[in-house]
């Protein structure tokens, strides 16, 4: 009778460790009942002003400005190449296939390392159930209660897991080559 006591217990336990409600999924969290993305990335050398190099020759981001140790400016319509991440299309959702995404990042730089911080994350695109055809909230689809906690629906692998990894893809900082003269072959 104790064995079986002590595995309802433990099975109740269980049950109720699954079902708590999460804020954070991969680099991205509810905050003030707003979905950001904000990943940290290790990178020597780099300052605020090579970094705004690097983002005003990207084709969808625009108003690159520099204050400090800190770079922002706007994201225009990232698309997900959900293929390069090997992801079928059967197996992404229509918002990952056909979604664009907007907002505002701020990069800042401490100490041989910078965090992106992508916030007021709007969307376009077919979510399945409705054609959005104007710029949303994330906020909206991918939250729930309020927008205090991510949904379920949303905190999977081919969902926020994909728009991670292009968000990572798209926004991570790399050192610009110097162009090599012609003669150096």
């Amino acid at each position: 009778m104790r064995g079986i006591f002590c595995s309802l217990i433990l099975a109740s336990v269980s049950l109720f460790a699954q079902a708590q409600p999460t804020t954070t999924y991969g680099n991205f969290k509810v905050v003030d009942q707003e979905i950001i993305y904000q990943k940290v990335f290790v990178q020597d050398s780099v300052t605020a002003e090579k970094m705004a190099a690097f983002y005003k020759a990207l084709p969808y981001v625009a108003n690159v400005t520099v204050s400090g140790d800190e770079v922002s400016f706007d994201v225009n319509d990232i698309v997900v190449d959900y293929k390069k991440f090997q992801f079928t299309q059967v197996a992404t959702p229509p918002i990952i296939q056909t979604g664009k995404y907007s907002g505002k990042v701020t990069a800042a730089v401490k100490d041989g390392k910078y965090r992106l911080t992508f916030r007021t994350l709007m969307v376009t695109g077919n979510i399945g159930y409705k054609n959005i055809s104007e710029k949303d909230r994330l906020t909206n689809y991918a939250t729930k209660n309020s927008a205090t906690i991510l949904s379920p629906d949303w905190c999977k692998p081919n969902t926020l897991g994909l728009l991670d990894k292009a968000f990572t893809d798209k926004l991570q900082y790399t050192e610009l080559q110097k162009k090599k003269d012609s003669d150096d072959w």
